[in-house]
């Protein structure tokens, strides 16, 4: 939560900066405007972000996604990427809203249990559809006030992309690791199934 909390504390602070600098001088409004835009900017992108929350994760399919699927690749390339970046470090300061779809994803329960972890890497390609679909559609908010979007909209719709890219990353940093869980306990339940099957 600190992380997200000094984002939006340093949008909200360059927010004010910019129109003490420019956007009063040019446009005319006073203080109490620029912090009600500030207010109705954040509060719209949530907005928007929860709908797509709510339509990706309890209105689509699941068999969209399957981490089988080609769209939910990833490359030796982006995971060397994620190594760089150094996610492990820093990856637990972020919130685990997993919550509102009643499944955790801050911690696995249950290693063993296949159809647990199988769970989990479906409900880690849900996060990343609605944290990607976020950082798209929170510019909708260019919309809403056109002529002051670069001054309001566009430092807000920033911070959103930065802040869902960040829940992104992560959930794409531990997914290798769940599948290769997921593929060692499958060979192990066939393993154990074909012992009982000689015994019979």
């Amino acid at each position: 939560m600190m992380i997200y909390s000094l984002i939006i504390g340093v949008t909200i602070l360059c927010v004010i900066g910019l129109n003490l600098c420019f956007g009063m001088a040019f446009y005319g409004y006073d203080f109490i405007f620029v912090l009600e835009m500030i207010v109705l900017h954040i509060v719209v992108v949530f907005i928007i972000d929860a709908i797509l929350a709510t339509i990706i994760r309890h209105l689509l399919p699941a068999k969209w996604f399957d981490f089988r699927l080609k769209l939910f690749h990833i490359s030796k390339q982006e995971r060397k990427i994620y190594e760089k970046l150094q996610i492990k470090k820093w990856k637990d300061k972020i919130p685990e809203l997993g919550q509102f779809a009643h499944f955790r994803k801050n911690k696995l329960e249950d290693p063993t249990n296949n159809a647990y972890v199988e769970r989990f890497i479906l409900e880690c390609c849900y996060g990343e559809g609605v944290h990607f679909s976020s950082m798209i559609f929170g510019f909708l908010i260019v919309l809403m006030y056109p002529q002051y979007a670069l001054m309001f909209a566009i430092p807000v719709a920033i911070a959103n992309a930065i802040i869902h890219s960040l829940s992104l990353m992560i959930l794409r940093y531990n997914r290798p690791k769940l599948e290769v869980l997921f593929e060692r306990n499958r060979r192990r339940a066939n393993r154990e199934q074909g012992n009982k099957n000689e015994f019979k």
